[in-house]
């Protein structure tokens, strides 16, 4: 507590030392067309005498836009409407004046839509006082990529080979998508996210400590995965074709399609991805039964082949200028399968094998997803007071067999006993009911008060069943099976106070969170229910000490509750010695997380963050050496502590060359009064480099250079070697940047491999991990129809934190 009092104290002389006669400006209007009618547009914002960093915006249904705590000087304003000529605005501020309104009007071009040429692009990476956003729309190297791996070019942000997704060291991630959450477990979210191709994102959000208006779900923040929108009055889409190649063959295809008229916008998508993936795994491990060492050599080869389809369709009906209403539906329909062979060699040494099983596991898998989403909006006057209302259910039905052959041969290969063959089946449904209201009440133009109800409710049913293969017959086996049954009731309510002073923003908020659950593993007649009521405050501070510096402060008390799958007692194998398996006793853990920034010249950003949790919740991986069996659960721990400090800086090296690097380092300490039986109390300083470098070869013509390197770390039980890797894309334009081809070459080293040894002193063994990662990615987007005015509306709806813990 000591360090919080200290940042808190140094905080405190910051804020009381700052001037009060550095007033800040916002800028506000109105943008409209010749007819003096509003449309939407793009602003960019420039500072004159500043860097390549732009303030974007873009203006609402009725036209408006603002700019809040603008600096006194000169600025030039772009704005930006497709069909209409782009208006270029000098502009001084005065420190005279709080809050300059002004209106511009953009004239048509004249029977030729296809010479509009919009010059306004946004930075790869932009930081904001409150978060990171990636604007992947403008990455080449994430060409053809899926959603899972473009998240790990996000600073701060590591996807490890099995989809597990950390933010500077800690995984507790609430992964949404386009403000709604995926109800998914960590496999099947990163089945999900690499059935979404890059072509159909438009930006990811980072948001390390969030408000009190969102779920408390998630100690290590929110991702925020926004998917691109048609934006144009008419009839208009885009289409997406793309090819790939590495040791196997990919490809994607999608095709979106909007229309709007006066009263009424009809949306939707469709995308299909197909990959193909190969994964080699190692493991070398010795176990001791206290009489002697026994020598584990296993190795894996697997080949997965994913046949994914993700739609969405939409409508909106505007009521009149003030009133909307709107239905959405998504899904999507997967299917795959796999082949993992491998031989476990045991013996008395490395060297010296005595017997070994071949094992040869063919997996199939579906997944059907079906969401429904009831949306009304009303904006209650022109100062900003707004009431918005959520109507959601969603259903997964997802099913995974697994068919697992063994043969036993000795060190001569000829087979000592029969082959051993049995497989999981393991059906599984999910429903999930949520309704929200928020409403947003401005007290004055400096003030905003918001308020929120939420109620969710979510049911599953696993239902695991483990047959042997007897005499020619399947039979279940009733010691192995077991079927559970999760039901989950959330109720929350939230509120948030936000105030600009002169130089200063406050904003703090309250939220509770009541949960009932009722834990049911039915074979084995185990119940576990929970009642429970938590409170989750938040607070932040924003302070301008000059033109050039800003501080910020923020803290939040966030909640992680397990994961379906976690709490389910089924046993899952990967082989014969290796398996895992959940833990219906789990208990949620609870972070409380604080963050202090600096920003110079909107340029040089520099993060230092604290984090205290208890009742860790973390993947570990444990020996059984009476039956030399390694396997992995997820337990509760005492506490972890967490230290990291991330520097950002965007750079311009010519008229053609810009670098944007960021540099994170972390610490992160976890004890536990008894782990496998000892004391475990260890940490670790890593830190990680990415660099985006960015090249503008002609006007039609660039190019893109990104790498990263991650030095050794700890994560829980594991400790994990240094990897690295580089990329490279190239894109070109035609016919006014309606027609765009991309070439993506990813991990051009063939270097991104994961190496994890125990951290453990009771537990020897060595891990090598490689997937699939040296890909070239070829792709073509061709966008059609008209270009007047934007369309569908963006909106988060009430599923926003059960998704990402289904299992």
């Amino acid at each position: 507590m000591k360090q919080i009092a200290t940042i808190l104290l140094l905080l405190f002389s910051f804020l009381m030392q700052a001037k009060a006669q550095q007033n800040q400006v916002k800028l506000s209007g109105l943008i409209t067309d010749e007819n003096s009618k509003p449309i939407s547009a793009s602003l960019l914002l420039k500072k004159d005498g500043g860097t390549i960093n732009f303030r974007n915006t873009s203006t609402d249904q009725q036209g408006r836009f603002s700019f809040e705590k603008l600096s006194p000087g000169k600025y030039t304003l772009q704005i930006t409407s497709i069909g209409l000529i782009t208006r270029i605005e000098k502009l001084n501020l005065d420190s005279g004046q709080l809050e300059i309104s002004k209106t511009f009007l953009l004239s048509s071009i004249a029977q030729n839509l296809e010479t509009v040429n919009i010059s306004g692009k946004k930075s790869l990476i932009e930081r904001f006082a409150d978060k990171t956003v990636l604007n992947v729309e403008n990455s080449i190297v994430a060409t053809g990529n899926t959603a899972l791996e473009v998240l790990g070019k996000i600073p701060g942000v590591s996807v490890n080979q099995d989809g597990v997704i950390t933010v500077r060291g800690k995984s507790g991630v609430n992964v949404l998508i386009d403000g709604k959450s995926t109800y998914l477990s960590n496999e099947q979210l990163a089945a999900r996210l690499k059935a979404l191709n890059s072509n159909e994102l438009k930006s990811i959000e980072l948001i390390t400590n969030p408000s009190a208006k969102y779920d408390a779900e998630g100690n290590a923040g929110i991702i925020n995965i926004r998917l691109k929108k048609n934006a144009a009055f008419g009839t208009n889409g885009n289409v997406d074709l793309g090819f790939g190649y590495g040791k196997n063959p990919k490809s994607d295809a999608g095709i979106s399609l909007n229309h709007r008229n006066k009263h009424l916008n009809i949306f939707g998508n469709f995308a299909n991805n197909n990959n193909k993936f190969q994964e080699d795994l190692n493991i070398n491990r010795i176990t001791n039964d206290g009489a002697s060492n026994t020598y584990f050599h296993q190795y894996n080869t697997q080949v997965r082949s994913s046949h994914n389809n993700n739609y969405k369709a939409g409508i909106d009906y505007f009521i009149n200028d003030k009133n909307t209403i709107g239905f959405l539906t998504t899904g999507y329909f997967n299917n795959g399968h796999e082949r993992s062979n491998g031989v476990t060699d045991i013996g008395t040494s490395f060297s010296n094998i005595d017997s070994s099983i071949v094992a040869d596991n063919p997996t199939s898998n579906k997944y059907l997803n079906q969401a429904y989403n009831l949306n009304y909006k009303s904006l209650i006057d022109t100062l900003g007071q707004e009431f918005t209302a959520d109507l959601d259910y969603a259903q997964y039905r997802s099913e995974e067999n697994t068919l697992y052959n063994n043969y036993f041969s000795d060190a001569s290969g000829a087979a000592y006993k029969s082959p051993l063959t049995f497989r999981n089946l393991t059906p599984s449904l999910i429903k999930i009911k949520a309704v929200k209201v928020d409403y947003s009440l401005p007290l004055n133009p400096k003030t905003r008060f918001d308020f929120g109800l939420k109620s969710s409710l979510v049911s599953t049913d696993n239902d695991f069943r483990f047959e042997n293969l007897v005499a020619s017959q399947w039979q279940n086996d009733a010691t192995r099976s077991n079927r559970f049954i999760y039901d989950e009731n959330i109720n929350a309510v939230y509120v948030n106070f936000k105030h600009d002073f002169k130089s200063t923003t406050i904003e703090f908020g309250l939220r509770a969170e009541q949960t009932n659950s009722n834990g049911n593993s039915v074979s084995e007649q185990k119940i576990v229910k929970r009642s429970y009521l938590d409170f989750f405050p938040s607070f932040a501070v924003n302070q301008a000490l000059s033109e050039n510096n800003k501080i910020g402060f923020s803290y939040s008390r966030r909640i992680d509750r397990p994961d379906y799958k976690s709490l389910n007692p089924f046993v899952y194998f990967v082989d014969l010695y290796t398996f895992s398996q959940g833990n219906p006793f789990l208990n949620p853990q609870y972070t409380n997380a604080f963050e202090l920034s600096y920003n110079h010249k909107e340029e040089l950003n520099v993060t230092f963050g604290y984090s205290r949790t208890n009742n860790l919740i973390i993947d570990v991986l444990l020996p059984d050496d009476s039956k030399k069996t390694l396997y992995q659960t997820v337990t509760n721990l005492d506490k972890q502590f967490s230290y990291n400090l991330s520097i950002g800086y965007p750079t311009t090296i010519s008229k053609f060359w810009t670098m944007d690097n960021t540099i994170t380092s972390t610490y992160n300490q976890i004890k536990a009064e008894s782990l496998d039986g000892v004391a475990y109390n260890k940490g670790k300083v890593n830190f990680s480099l990415n660099s985006n470098h960015s090249f503008t070869i002609t006007p039609t013509a660039s190019a893109e250079l990104t790498g990263d390197f991650v030095s050794a770390q700890l994560y829980g039980t594991y400790a994990m070697k240094p990897y690295y890797g580089l990329d490279f894309g190239l894109k070109k334009s035609f016919m006014d940047k309606r027609l765009n081809l991309k070439f993506a070459l990813n991990d051009i080293l063939n270097s991104r491999k994961a190496r994890i040894t125990s951290a453990l002193s009771t537990l020897n063994y060595s891990l090598s991990q490689k997937q699939e990662s040296r890909i070239f990615r070829l792709s073509l987007n061709y966008n059609f129809g008209s270009s007047m005015i934007k369309s569908n509306r963006e909106r988060k709806t009430g599923l926003s934190d059960e998704e990402n813990r289904i299992k």
